[in-house]
């Protein structure tokens, strides 16, 4: 696993993001500085694989915050999360960032999501060993067991949505979605969203 720098507001946020590397065994993997000058700062000490920072971090012109970041860094991947607007979206992307997690619903787990997907651009491909099962393996085989309104609901959380959004999407309670997600959970081997996020990627369930 190489190494995510996610830049987050507060040290409550930092403290979250630990809490769930942790969760997902990626405590080496995953750090978190507060604010663009402290990033820019751990950029100069070692290479980093992929930076994670909220549109509102990067203002008040995040194109020129992710060019600034790939010419101290080019080796370095640029991921933006939070709400903005399409053409703003498609001018950071040009600017040489990987993408921007859109995160329309204010939920709390929305860095959550983005850093699983930070996760599945910093995972490398890996060679399989001689009669090994991969994780990404076995999350493909957990993958075709899941219903199609399982399915529905992981392409949900994927996208940052609530429960309760993804229970209007789909035309079902706030309830029968956390069964749907439990159950999930449970097919997977994944501790919370996040972490299902995260091996939706990576075994490419979704994209």
């Amino acid at each position: 696993m190489r190494t995510i720098l996610v830049c987050v507001k507060t040290p409550q946020a930092g403290q979250k993001i630990s809490a769930c590397a942790t969760r997902m065994g990626l405590a080496q993997s995953v750090k978190s500085v507060e604010g663009a000058t402290e990033l820019f700062v751990e950029l100069g000490r070692r290479q980093v694989d992929v930076v994670l920072i909220d549109v509102g971090l990067a203002a008040p012109d995040p194109v020129k915050f992710t060019k600034t970041v790939r010419v101290r860094s080019p080796r370095t991947g640029v991921l933006l999360s939070g709400a903005t607007d399409p053409r703003t979206a498609a001018m950071v992307v040009a600017a040489g960032a990987r993408g921007v997690v859109r995160s329309p619903s204010n939920n709390s787990d929305d860095l959550l999501v983005a850093l699983a997907q930070a996760i599945m651009f910093a995972t490398p491909a890996m060679p399989k060993p001689p009669g090994e099962v991969l994780p990404r393996q076995r999350s493909q085989l957990a993958g075709m067991k899941l219903t199609e309104r399982e399915l529905q609901v992981l392409r949900g959380m994927s996208e940052g949505k609530s429960n309760a959004e993804i229970g209007r999407d789909l035309f079902v309670s706030e309830d029968t979605v956390k069964t749907h997600a439990r159950r999930m959970f449970r097919k997977l081997g994944a501790r919370d969203r996040a972490h299902a996020v995260a091996e939706a990627f990576r075994s490419g369930l979704v994209c």
